[in-house]
């Protein structure tokens, strides 16, 4: 009887430093089981967006940057 009650009041244990890397070998490589190469029109729509995006970033910080610049002048002379 105080065998069952001293099992139910021991915290369950936590997995060890093996076990942890285990599983994040597991989860790479399903990771790796399911990456394909990229065909040449997959790299190249890739590319094009990527490239939208920083062109679309540039634009807008040149933009903030001129409207800086336009106040500072506006304000400092």
């Amino acid at each position: 009887m105080d065998e069952i009650k001293q099992e139910a009041t021991e915290a369950p244990k936590k997995p060890g430093l093996g076990s942890k890397i285990k599983d994040k070998f597991k989860q790479y490589n399903r990771v790796l089981s399911v990456a394909h190469k990229p065909d040449r029109e997959e790299l190249t729509s890739s590319m094009k967006i990527t490239g939208a995006g920083i062109l679309f970033l540039g634009v807008i910080g040149f933009i903030i940057f001129l409207l800086y610049f336009l106040i500072q002048t506006t304000l400092g002379a």
